[in-house]
């Protein structure tokens, strides 16, 4: 009788327990991502707009490091560094790339070159004020703004998943992360592309990723000591000029 009341009692206690609650702040399941290339290329075309691309924001990365010095200048408030200034620096830097340029690739480096500039626009009040040295303005945040108003114009993906990402913009997807470890340990004599046909929803994509490594002036954020807080708080990195901090990866859909 006893053993009876217990399971009875034990039955009741189960029924009025809360289930365990589901977890917030996840991703959530199921789904896919929201993929629409507005552009796409013929797959002749593909590896050649790729690197066109990725040549392209490399090349306006290298323009802002060049320009850090008076970017990061207290004492001056209107830098000159417009938009239109960037973008004429950027062009001339990239003349012999558009000499071949198909139609199809200068309409998207087009795309490319105004969305560029409307980042740098778009961060006047930042880039000129006074009184401040750093103002949160790199080259990765410049890549990563762009890369986000150029998508909403072509649904071309342009990021630099990182090593070890500082944004959630730039999570490696399975390929990219399992790139990032091939060039990691490939070591410092490898920087050829890594390319491939893909699918993403239902679209048939090519990628390209190559690997992003650390110059000299990176190393106050990624250098050593590992682990100590650089000035944005984040823990370095430990790595070494040369090292692979992060890939360029850019995917485009094809059209055949």
């Amino acid at each position: 009788m006893m053993i009876g009341k217990i399971a009875v009692f034990a039955a009741v206690m189960l029924m009025a327990a809360p289930a365990a609650a589901d977890p917030v702040g996840v991703r959530a399941k199921g789904g896919q991502p929201e993929y629409l290339f507005l552009e796409k290329v013929p797959r002749a075309e593909a590896k050649a707009t790729a690197e066109k691309l990725a040549n392209a924001v490399i090349a306006g990365r290298l323009i802002i490091f060049a320009y850090s010095k008076k970017l990061t200048d207290p004492e001056l408030g209107d830098k000159g560094f417009t938009g239109e200034f960037f973008e004429k620096q950027w062009r001339s830097t990239l003349e012999g790339e558009m000499l071949d340029a198909t139609p199809n690739q200068k309409r998207i480096m087009e795309k490319l070159f105004w969305a560029g500039r409307q980042v740098i626009d778009n961060n006047q009040d930042r880039l000129n004020v006074k009184g401040v040295a750093w103002k949160h303005f790199l080259p990765a945040k410049w890549e990563r703004e762009m890369g986000q108003v150029f998508n909403s114009r072509t649904g071309i993906i342009i990021k630099q998943p990182g090593r070890t990402y500082r944004s959630p913009v730039n999570v490696p997807d399975d390929l990219e992360r399992s790139t990032l470890q091939y060039f990691v340990d490939a070591g410092h004599g490898e920087s050829k592309p890594r390319t491939a046909f893909a699918t993403m929803g239902k679209q048939d994509v090519y990628r390209h990723m190559e690997p992003i490594r650390l110059m000299p002036p990176c190393m106050g954020c990624h250098g050593k000591p590992k682990g100590e807080p650089d000035m944005l708080g984040f823990e370095k990195d430990g790595l070494e000029p040369g090292d692979v901090i992060g890939l360029m990866s850019v995917t485009i859909g094809v059209s055949d």
